[in-house]
């Protein structure tokens, strides 16, 4: 795909995928009276900062929606439709998103409120809580496919005749709680918790709230995307076009999520740390050798080129 090609494949499915998350995220899909990120930000009353970081917290949703295109870029909706099937895919997704959970911090400290600063500081808590779980999660994938290019592990599943799911479901499942404590919904929605009055988001005026909205439903959709390439197979299947498995796929994770995620109380940051440190540090820990122990015995692994 050339490059003025790419980036309008990028712009366009990071839009779309966005206006999906948008429409099939109502927001009872909160949890109780915390309806998260996902919020009609339009109802949200404006609470101007006296004396905001101008640089700073103007910047932060364009920050946002920078780094959701750049993660956009290495999804495979086909062997070919992809804005950059990057060698090191899988880990530049990993960094790039992380850009986009900063700019949240970044949004916080720029409006310089008690309660959007606080918002910030668990931000960062939250990316500490999730980060190592989420990389022990997707290592799985990566070493079974033998490869950190989101196509190469699509098409090792296909010539493997396995969804990585079925293989590593101790994985799938760190996957999923990790991804949830990524895009901030429930239980792991903390950040924007009703007793934070929204103060991040509340800082903007109404027409910036749509980029953010933008840019965390995006967050959400990106984030389920990986996990149908990672375990799902991604766009390969058979009968339907790529794109159109990718998508269900895609679809069936977010549904997934979020359902999951209303089954649980939800958590605060010092829960979030003491769950990763206590319970999936060591469950992922314990996936890596698992894995590791399949690969010996040849499960999942098909002809390679």
């Amino acid at each position: 795909m050339g490059v003025g090609l790419a980036v309008l494949w990028t712009l366009l499915l990071a839009l779309a995928g966005s206006a999906l998350v948008a429409a099939i995220e109502p927001h009872r899909l909160g949890h109780g009276n915390e309806p998260g990120p996902a919020a009609e930000l339009r109802t949200l009353p404006w609470r101007r900062s006296r004396r905001p970081d101008r640089w700073l917290h103007g910047a932060a949703p364009v920050v946002a929606l920078i780094a959701l295109a750049w993660a956009v870029l290495i999804l495979p909706f086909g062997r070919e439709l992809i804005g950059a099937d990057l060698g090191i895919g899988l880990f530049y997704f990993l960094v790039v998103v992380d850009i986009l959970l900063l700019a949240v911090a970044l949004g916080g400290w720029g409006a310089d409120t008690a309660d959007a600063v606080e918002c910030c500081y668990r931000v960062i808590a939250q990316l500490v809580a999730y980060v190592v779980p989420l990389g022990l999660a997707v290592i799985g994938p990566a070493m079974m496919a033998r490869s950190l290019s989101t196509v190469d592990i699509v098409e090792a599943q296909a010539r493997a005749g396995l969804w990585y799911v079925v293989a590593q479901p101790l994985g799938f499942a760190l996957f999923v709680a990790a991804g949830l404590m990524q895009s901030y919904r429930a239980p792991f929605l903390e950040p924007f918790a009703q007793r934070l009055q929204q103060a991040m988001l509340a800082s903007y005026a109404p027409p910036l709230r749509a980029l953010w909205r933008v840019a965390l439903s995006g967050l959400l959709f990106v984030v389920a995307a990986m996990g149908a390439t990672l375990f799902l197979g991604g766009y390969a299947g058979p009968w339907l076009p790529g794109w159109a498995w990718m998508l269900l796929k895609t679809l069936a994770m977010i549904v997934l999520m979020l359902g999951l995620g209303r089954c649980f109380a939800l958590r605060s940051s010092a829960q979030m740390l003491a769950l990763s440190w206590k319970l999936l540090i060591p469950l992922g820990l314990l996936n890596v050798l698992v894995v590791g122990a399949l690969i010996l015995l040849g499960v999942g692994q098909g002809a390679f080129r």
